[in-house]
């Protein structure tokens, strides 16, 4: 429950009004009603979208992911979703993040042999939207990342129109860097239809690098 807002008092009524149930059945309607207040204060202009999102971090900092969920399908749905300025980032194993900024629907295809540049907000859109999705992770002070990118550059354009190529800063992008787990880099994630499947750790060249792609182009679609 978050910690420092006391239920409002039709929350409190409706949960003496509910009997029977176990003290973790208890807590999960008492966060629900806590929740489902904050979002009416919202829907009404009683708080702005920096209050609402300083809320929603004490469920993150809890770990109730339940209540993160239900958070974002409710605000999806509801006529204020345009105006909330930051963005909900569910893991594979179900961790939930919150990172300011909004996602775009789309992300704007790239031009032949370009390689985009990817965010914390972008990065989602980015794996939805291309078929092949090759990513390498990087940082500016990272002496072997730059001896990938000249391979990455190659292959991006020998492999344009049929694979997408991107970089991620992981210093300046660190919630998707903490949720595939990139300890060390550079560190190569390739995604096909939306899913991980393959990851390369290293400075390696390209012939060590390309038969990663380019099998995954032969493969059918899983």
């Amino acid at each position: 429950m978050v910690p420092d807002d006391g239920l409002s008092q039709r929350a409190q009524e409706r949960l003496k009004a509910v009997g029977g149930l176990s003290d973790s059945e208890k807590r999960t309607l008492a966060d629900q009603e806590q929740l489902d207040e904050l979002l009416r204060r919202f829907y009404k202009a009683e708080v702005t979208s920096t209050v609402l999102l300083e809320q929603l971090r004490k469920y993150e900092q809890q770990r109730n992911w339940d209540a993160l969920r239900s958070a974002r399908d409710k605000l999806k749905t509801s006529f204020k979703w345009p105006e909330v300025g930051f963005t909900f980032i569910e893991a594979p194993d179900g961790a939930v993040t919150l990172v300011e900024g909004t996602v775009p629907p789309h992300q704007p295809p790239a031009s032949a042999g370009a390689i985009l540049e990817l965010t914390d907000a972008t990065f989602d859109a980015a794996v939805t939207d291309n078929a092949l999705l090759v990513v390498d992770c990087w940082a500016a002070w990272c002496g072997p990342c730059r001896m990938v990118a000249p391979a990455m550059e190659e292959l991006a354009r020998d492999y344009a129109g049929r694979v997408t190529f991107a970089k991620l800063d992981v210093d300046r992008n660190r919630a998707t860097a903490s949720r595939y787990r990139i300890q060390s880099i550079p560190t190569i994630l390739v995604f096909k239809n939306g899913r991980l499947v393959d990851q390369k750790l290293g400075a390696l060249p390209r012939a060590m690098l390309e038969p990663a792609v380019a099998r995954h182009l032969e493969e059918p679609p899983a």
